[in-house]
């Protein structure tokens, strides 16, 4: 990982934990709270959240583990690319979805779960099938299922704590009240600034994971494979699960008004330099555009396969 990438996301965990506290400082003091207490709450909180999450997945996804002797090919890239990189090797689970995408989940790095699409292995080739296994299984060796579910629950955290003080019964005490509802609202602008910080970090970590895969197959074959899930997924009309959105390698939410500007580009599959310089151009010229990724789990795709590009000319440097 880049030194820049490193201490970008060091400061978003450092201030992401420090707005958290400090927000269960100021309620524990405003309750009369034990310091201990309040971070044990915390902490049960998070575990809460670590230990629900892979069920939820699993109860709205339409999905199945794959039987022993079935897509073999897939299973040995799969085993290949763990090999190499010594991660553990993850379930494999087909999704029943015509959608073209893929994601990794679980609680820890040993009992993850990598899942794939039926739209993935029907649109792409081989070899961007790999590809994409790589930038996933990438994500089990930094991780990110329990980092991501850890940073996820402090705006959740923030959240809650706004809601119980700014809508709760009103204190007989007026002045008390009134303090409760101040601390409310601190407690909402907590939530919203850390959501964005959550959010920044996830685009963070879809950029290293795209690194990783570069590395270990080729950038251009992760590019193509992007360039091809954002047209599928902008394609496709299935429902999409807001459970798994930000597991997924892309948004189809962010995919579909991606395409709309940008579909003569993403056509063909590919995004030749010049169809990259307008991608760009057209970002430089939608303030609107600029200000809506932050609030996206997932770069934009054109971004993503600039830097790819860039990690090309890299590796042949």
């Amino acid at each position: 990982m880049s030194l820049k990438l490193w201490l970008t996301m060091s400061l978003t965990l450092f201030l992401l934990f420090g707005f958290l506290f400090a927000l269960l400082a100021i309620v524990g003091y405003y309750f009369e709270l034990s310091g201990y207490f309040i971070v044990v709450l915390a902490v049960l909180l998070v575990f809460f959240q670590w230990m629900i999450g892979p069920k939820v997945i699993w109860w709205t996804t339409n999905m199945r583990l794959l039987k022993h002797d079935e897509l073999l090919w897939l299973r040995k890239i799969v085993e290949e690319l763990c090999a190499k990189n010594r991660v553990p090797v993850p379930r494999i689970a087909l999704a029943r979805s015509g959608a073209p995408n893929a994601f990794v989940f679980g609680r820890t790095p040993g009992s993850a779960t990598l899942v794939i699409t039926q739209g993935l292995l029907n649109n792409l080739t081989k070899d961007e099938v790999r590809a994409v296994v790589a930038h996933e299984i990438g994500h089990i060796k930094h991780k990110d299922m329990v980092v991501m579910t850890i940073v996820g629950a402090i705006p959740l955290i923030a959240y809650f704590i706004a809601r119980f003080l700014v809508f709760a019964p009103s204190s007989r005490d007026e002045r008390r009240g009134d303090v409760a509802a101040l601390i409310g609202i601190a407690a909402f602008i907590v939530y919203f600034i850390s959501n964005l910080l959550v959010l920044a970090f996830s685009r963070l970590r879809e950029y290293y994971s795209d690194r990783f895969s570069g590395l270990n197959t080729k950038p251009r074959l992760l590019a193509s494979a992007l360039a091809k899930i954002t047209y599928g997924l902008s394609m496709s009309r299935e429902k999409n699960n807001s459970a798994v959105r930000s597991f997924f390698i892309c948004d189809p939410l962010s995919a579909t008004s991606e395409v709309s500007q940008l579909s003569s580009e993403y056509r063909d599959f590919k995004l030749s330099d010049d169809e990259l310089e307008k991608a760009m151009e057209w970002e430089r010229k939608n303030p609107l555009i600029r200000f809506s990724e932050h609030f996206r789990t997932h770069p934009l795709t054109y971004k993503r396969i600039l830097a790819l590009k860039r990690l090309e000319k890299e590796m042949v440097v």
